[in-house]
């Protein structure tokens, strides 16, 4: 399944989401994330990384567990949950 990046961000801006994918060395990972400023720390609040690109082919989010920014490439999303 494609999974459209407006749509992925916007949920992500609304909460804490698990995302399963595919990393580059070919491994799985699962993943909670999300955009929601109260997640962040307050150094970060307003300034999620966004792509300004016509055609976004990676997402940055921050991951929940291991308290950082992260990013995965949109096209190798297994799952949203």
């Amino acid at each position: 399944m494609k999974y459209d990046y407006n749509e992925l961000v916007n949920k992500l801006q609304s909460a804490v989401v698990t995302v399963t994918f595919t990393k580059v060395d070919g491994t799985e990972r699962v993943m909670r994330c999300t955009l929601q400023n109260h997640f962040l720390p307050e150094e970060y609040r307003g300034k999620a990384p966004m792509l300004l690109e016509q055609a976004p082919v990676t997402v940055s989010v921050w991951d929940c567990d291991a308290h950082g920014w992260r990013s995965f490439r949109l096209d190798n999303v297994t799952n949203v949950a």
